[in-house]
């Protein structure tokens, strides 16, 4: 049970491993992507601003992260990618193996075969933008090469565990511990959250209440549909991480799974996706101090409950995990 945190500069790498991080994931998109298809086309489900641009640096990046033993893997997460990319792709994710990238986080099926044709050595972990939400799906990536299977959010633990006894253990599983969300499944999203906001979060919509007949609504109705509506305004503001913000306490607030680290641990999970590729560095180091000392605690054997009352007490924010909103694993 790994800590796997988001890294964009070779600046963050000390500080992030002395603070707890034990595995790193990081984009790299060089500037030979952005001429042939401009960056508004993303490689990975990050901006260009939260990856790296030059292979020079992902290679010192990578230097740094093995000097210390931490693994790096590069992100190839985008839905899909077209034919016509497809050759560029092989060059970049050449360059960063020859590197010596440690694996390559992909969702689309035929970048994970043109990879295993081009270097069978290289690693793959599956997205989990490409939906394994059942041990078939498991199976199929086995047989792909997968060497790691992320989960998606929407997922159970009962529902893990039964993919992992099913869909076998000889792989490793990674899950989603901490900041950010989706209201829907991921898995099927084509879309980018991009400056303008995504129609997911913003809320922004003109709507009114009608019945079926095309009645007018009893007081009574409309009430319990307003309070529905707060409801789900209130579930989404807390997926996407209440805003993108801190707590008074420099805790970065939104989606987290700590509560449930002692059946989490119970399950055999290999590594604990920590998001953020895009925060700054001081965001980054919060959240993984914050996952590493709940980690240590289960660890040491402590018990679920206390583990759980040490996991509220360190966020400071006792009110947004009484609401349940933010937890991944309720």
């Amino acid at each position: 049970m790994k800590v796997l945190a988001p890294i964009s500069q070779i600046e963050e790498v000390e500080m992030l491993v002395h603070n707890g991080a034990e595995e790193f994931y990081a984009g790299f998109i060089p500037t030979d992507w952005i001429r042939s298809f401009t960056s508004g086309v993303w490689m990975n489900r990050r901006a260009t601003q939260a990856s790296i641009p030059a292979v020079e640096e992902f290679a010192k990046l990578i230097e740094r992260s093995h000097s210390f033993n931490i693994p790096v893997f590069m992100t190839l997460n985008a839905p899909y990618y077209t034919q016509e990319q497809i050759p560029l792709l092989l060059d970049i994710i050449g360059e960063a193996y020859k590197c010596g990238t440690d694996a390559f986080i992909v969702s689309d099926i035929g970048l994970m075969m043109a990879i295993k044709a081009h270097y069978p050595d290289a690693g793959i972990h599956v997205s989990s933008l490409a939906a394994p939400l059942n041990s078939e799906s498991v199976n199929l990536y086995r047989e792909l090469g997968a060497e790691r299977i992320v989960f998606p959010r929407s997922l159970s633990l009962e529902e893990m565990a039964e993919i992992m006894d099913v869909g076998g253990r000889d792989l490793e599983y990674e899950l989603f511990i901490l900041n950010d969300g989706c209201v829907y499944e991921e898995s099927f999203c084509f879309t980018t959250h991009n400056q303008v906001g995504a129609f997911c979060a913003t809320q922004n919509w003109d709507f009114q209440f009608e019945s079926a007949e095309n009645r007018e609504l009893s007081l009574r109705e409309q009430e319990k549909l307003a309070s529905h509506l707060k409801d789900y305004q209130d579930f989404v503001w807390f997926t996407h991480s209440c805003g993108s913000s801190v707590s008074d306490h420099g805790i970065p607030l939104g989606p987290c799974g700590l509560c449930a680290l002692p059946e989490i641990a119970a399950l055999g999970i290999d590594s604990l996706k920590i998001v953020g590729r895009e925060a700054n560095s001081i965001r980054k180091l919060a959240s993984v101090q914050l996952v590493s000392e709940v980690v240590k605690s289960v660890r040491q054997g402590m018990e679920k409950k206390k583990v759980q009352e040490r996991a509220i007490a360190i966020r400071k924010t006792p009110e947004f995990c009484e609401s349940k909103y933010m937890c991944y694993y309720r």
